[in-house]
């Protein structure tokens, strides 16, 4: 059996995240690209069992705070409800990149009184699955 080493770990400290050709980086403060599966088991009345599970769905949850510009990013969600965006996703910069069609969907608008920023969080549904493409040499 092969030993596999811990050689790429990261953090999200020079993300970068862009929307077709737009950036929003500067609003984002998470990128979290989460499958779902469900499993399915049949018991049959001799005792066996058969377990089955699904391929992954896919969502990306996106946390971010709110811009009121007309080109910030939750206008753009609100603006394109229900359109189908590419996505790159680079966690690391010069690093490999995250590419996945998104499904867009508004963001909350508003929020609680105080000095903090209004955030808000969309769970947007991934059509197919994310995709990794390494950088060049």
């Amino acid at each position: 059996m092969a030993v596999i080493d811990l050689t790429t770990p990261y953090s999200l400290k020079n993300a970068t995240l862009s929307i077709e050709a737009d950036e929003y980086t500067a609003a984002i403060s998470q990128v979290q690209f989460t499958p779902s599966t469900s499993t399915a088991t049949w018991r049959g009345i001799g005792g066996n069992v058969v377990k089955d599970q699904s391929k992954a769905e896919w969502s990306c949850t996106l946390a971010f705070a709110q811009d009121l510009a007309p080109t910030g990013l939750l206008r753009y969600l609100l603006d394109h409800d229900g359109e189908k965006k590419e996505v790159v996703f680079t966690p690391v910069a010069a690093g490999p990149t995250v590419t996945a069609t998104l499904v867009m969907s508004p963001g909350d608008i508003g929020g609680t009184a105080g000095a903090d920023l209004a955030t808000s969080s969309v769970s947007l549904a991934v059509d197919g699955r994310p995709s990794f493409a390494d950088p060049t040499p």
